[in-house]
């Protein structure tokens, strides 16, 4: 089995930088696509990288397959199925920088979750930087700057109402 070189990549497409399981500090926290060791129990990952040693299901010429189409959500995370259009965009403009962008957006989500994350606020906040593409994410950090808010609980609400109503404006 070869071993994969972008283990923030899930095989799936998923992007780990941006999952809430990633940002845990229990026993469900997940270090990523590889080398964690859930992955022995993913068909996914078994199909993708034990059997065929692929980086990640963009590689295969049977993409988007079966088991791909049918994957389901993460319990407690709605993704939507986001990881078909992440597969997309991999095979694309490759991995280097597509991965490149992702590690971007943890930038920001990190900064976002410093800043505006009252022990209430993690898996929304990452939910949002999931599905929203880089340039809008500077948007709502450059307008999450005006936030003029020293309570840490008022500041994390106006956030998330910010991140409503992009949203909202967005679809």
């Amino acid at each position: 089995m070869k071993e994969k070189k972008y283990h923030l990549i899930g095989c799936c497409g998923m992007s780990c930088n941006l999952c809430p399981r990633f940002y845990t500090n229990g026993k469900s926290k997940c270090l990523g696509c590889g080398p964690d060791p859930h992955c022995q129990y993913c068909a996914t990952f078994k199909c993708c990288t034990v059997k065929n040693n692929f980086e990640s299901c963009a590689d295969c010429s049977e993409m988007p397959c079966d088991r791909i189409k049918n994957l389901k959500d993460w319990k407690g995370f709605n993704t939507n199925k986001i990881w078909l259009k992440y597969l997309k965009k991999i095979k694309k403009v490759g991995y280097e920088d597509w991965n490149n962008s992702q590690l971007e957006k943890r930038r920001y989500l990190e900064v976002a979750l410093t800043k505006y994350d009252s022990g209430r606020s993690k898996s929304f906040i990452i939910h949002y930087f999931l599905f929203f593409d880089i340039q809008i994410i500077k948007e709502v950090m450059k307008q999450g700057e005006k936030i003029n808010e020293s309570d840490l609980k008022q500041k994390a609400k106006q956030f998330k109402l910010l991140l409503t109503e992009i949203a909202k404006v967005k679809e």
